[in-house]
């Protein structure tokens, strides 16, 4: 199973690697004019043998950065700020429309698609991963 993981990983341009950690995918999407909230994805794979919590992240242009995570419940659409998220060895978190993603709040000046945004994933062992994600027009189900 790591094999194959790491194979998958490696098939993928990594945007970002640090140790076990690989990121990959990362994007944010295009908010309407105005918006002062946006959202980015991407996936982190840990190809080590013990877990990693990503604990925060930040970035660059924005007053705040925060893990959340989208659900559903009884019908109703919501939304909870994550204080972390357990990275198994040898697996991977997707963060998605519709599931976990970075809330980015607060941007100092408007995106447009093309443009790119730097994250830095925050690690609980401290570790920090720097990812650029570009600006990109992100459907609900992609």
């Amino acid at each position: 199973m790591r094999s194959l993981l790491l194979a998958a990983v490696l098939s993928f341009p990594a945007l970002a690697h640090a140790g076990d950690i690989a990121v990959t995918e990362a994007r944010v999407a295009l908010a309407p004019p105005g918006a002062r909230t946006l959202a980015a994805y991407m996936v982190v794979a840990n190809a080590g043998a013990a877990p990693r919590a990503l604990a925060g992240v930040r970035a660059e242009g924005f007053a705040m950065a925060h893990l959340h995570h989208s659900m559903e419940k009884d019908g109703v659409a919501m939304m909870a700020a994550m204080d972390q998220i357990e990275i198994a060895p040898g697996g991977s978190v997707a963060f998605a429309p519709g599931g976990l993603h970075v809330m980015l709040m607060g941007p100092r000046k408007a995106l447009a698609v093309g443009n790119e945004v730097v994250l830095t994933l925050i690690f609980a062992d401290g570790a920090e991963i720097a990812v650029t994600a570009p600006v990109e027009r992100i459907d609900a189900g992609s």
